[in-house]
């Protein structure tokens, strides 16, 4: 007859192996942690540190911080911009052009001070050197041909870069209202691509071209079952183990204790 105690240990295999199946089919979660603020370089706005912090809005990591800054760098050289072009042009394109700038980056800057406070980012002032040049190129050119030649070549190409920057944290950011700045922010740039472009003087060949991405394999229905298949098999041959490293020092136990117990005996 099989002891109490054996019988408590084969129904915790079973309740082990019960547990584990489900499982199987899930897949792990990975959460991200806030890591320490570590250093930062003062001098250049585009450190932005490693650090996760948190608000009411959700957690806000470096690409979140990166979004604000960019977004206040662009601000701080395109209106210029913009306000050069009203005065430094012959064609009315680029004129349009230079009014959709100086309306477009009022609304950013406004936004994104706001939003920079309530989220505890701090923004730069000025453009960096790169940008300082291209408004140095700018105010150095004639009127006319070669001022709309520096003004579009550069913010076209500026635009580009953020759209991207702006099209990736919208896609993986965890808060709420950097999300819905980022959507803001993409229908600003793109409206800004568009007069530019509708210039007639965007040099598309300068531009950087698309990259596709790396190919990804099709995982087929056979594989999925497979690999849900072999994850079971992995959960129970574990719990079946563990039943036995349960079971069988009992069943010793026992033995040697039914052993005991048939040697003191007496015979009649």
């Amino acid at each position: 007859m099989i002891s109490r105690t054996v019988r408590k240990a084969a129904v915790l295999v079973v309740l082990g192996i019960g547990t584990l199946m489900p499982l199987a089919g899930c897949s792990i979660g990975t959460s991200q942690a806030a890591t320490s603020q570590g250093q930062t370089d003062p001098s250049n706005p585009l450190d932005v540190g490693t650090q996760v912090t948190q608000s009411q809005w959700g957690p806000v990591g470096p690409a979140d911080r990166l979004m604000l800054v960019k977004v206040a760098l662009a601000g701080s050289w395109e209106l210029p911009s913009g306000e050069m072009a009203q005065t430094m042009t012959n064609n009315p394109a680029v004129r349009t052009a230079g009014q959709h700038l100086i309306m477009g980056h009022t609304m950013l800057n406004q936004k994104n001070e706001e939003i920079a406070k309530e989220l505890g980012v701090t923004l730069p002032t000025k453009p960096l050197p790169e940008q300082q040049g291209f408004l140095t190129n700018m105010k150095n050119s004639a009127p006319g041909i070669d001022f709309d030649r520096a003004f579009v070549g550069p913010l076209r190409d500026q635009h580009g870069a953020v759209y991207q920057l702006l099209s990736t944290v919208r896609t993986g950011t965890r808060n709420s209202l950097i999300r819905d700045f980022a959507n803001t922010c993409m229908s600003t740039v793109l409206d800004h691509i568009t007069v530019l472009e509708q210039t007639g003087l965007v040099n598309y060949n300068a531009l950087p071209s698309p990259t596709a991405p790396p190919i990804t394999p099709v995982t087929t229905a056979a594989q999925v079952t497979s690999d849900n298949n072999s994850s079971i098999g992995v959960f129970v041959i574990a719990a079946v183990m563990a039943g036995i490293a349960i079971v069988v020092p009992v069943m010793r136990r026992n033995g040697k204790s039914g052993k005991r117990r048939a040697g003191s005996v007496i015979p009649e």
